[in-house]
């Protein structure tokens, strides 16, 4: 399998054009819709109170499957917004390091609705109260932070992703079979995505929003991400 880049930069002043070495990758999902093109746009529009860029963004967003008509011609594409040498913020911590761990980081969204309910006829929504196909949900052992439902990351998405994590470890040596990988081959499973004190400190290596994060739900604990994961 190929990568599918497409560049979609972002407007001047929404990213902060510094080179910074990297030592880590975050994994996001962008809690919407299927097409990455989208999620960009939204963020050169947004701005602070006092219109100002916020300077919020990753450098890399990956398209899924549409949950309205199962439109795939954005599965597994990814859309580069800015040079994986520059920064913006993309993990929001109040800790005193926030900015040193935004800047040392690549992040990388996919694009993927999160928690979904499942209502008393059985129908599964997302949490803007769009009904999503019951074979795009995936249900966990037991729920995480709070959820037992979530939208499922497509097959297509994981394999892209893998290709991805494989190129910006070679480039940028990167070693993501630290962080999260250690955890998940200890088979701590979906305890792996929680709260962690090394990511919180920095550590390098591959980590998720959860891991910084602890009122986050991205990214979900699901089987094909775990065993990707492991892969590495």
């Amino acid at each position: 399998m190929s990568m599918i880049i497409k560049n979609v930069p972002l407007v001047k002043g929404e990213f902060y054009d510094e080179t910074i070495k990297k030592d880590t990758i975050y994994i996001h999902h962008t809690a919407g819709g299927h097409r990455p093109d989208w999620t960009i746009a939204g963020w050169n529009s947004d701005k602070t109170k006092n219109g100002q860029r916020l300077k919020v963004a990753t450098a890399y967003v990956m398209g899924g499957l549409s949950t309205t008509d199962k439109d795939a011609s954005w599965d597994g594409v990814i859309c580069k917004c800015f040079p994986e040498d520059k920064w913006a913020h993309h993990l929001g911590l109040s800790a005193a390091n926030n900015a040193q761990l935004n800047s040392k980081s690549i992040g990388i969204e996919i694009c993927n609705y999160g928690p979904i309910t499942k209502s008393n006829d059985g129908k599964f929504y997302n949490y803007v109260n769009r009904q999503v196909p019951a074979e795009m949900v995936v249900e966990l052992a037991k729920p995480f932070q709070g959820y037992k439902y979530y939208h499922k990351y497509t097959d297509r998405q994981i394999a892209v992703l893998k290709e991805l994590l494989i190129d910006l470890s070679t480039r940028f040596s990167i070693d993501i079979k630290s962080g999260l990988k250690p955890l998940l081959m200890e088979n701590k499973g979906a305890e792996a995505f929680v709260l962690s004190q090394d990511a919180l400190a920095g550590k390098p290596g591959l980590w998720t929003h959860t891991n910084v994060r602890k009122d986050k739900f991205d990214c979900s604990p699901q089987d094909n991400l775990i065993a990707m994961i492991k892969s590495l």
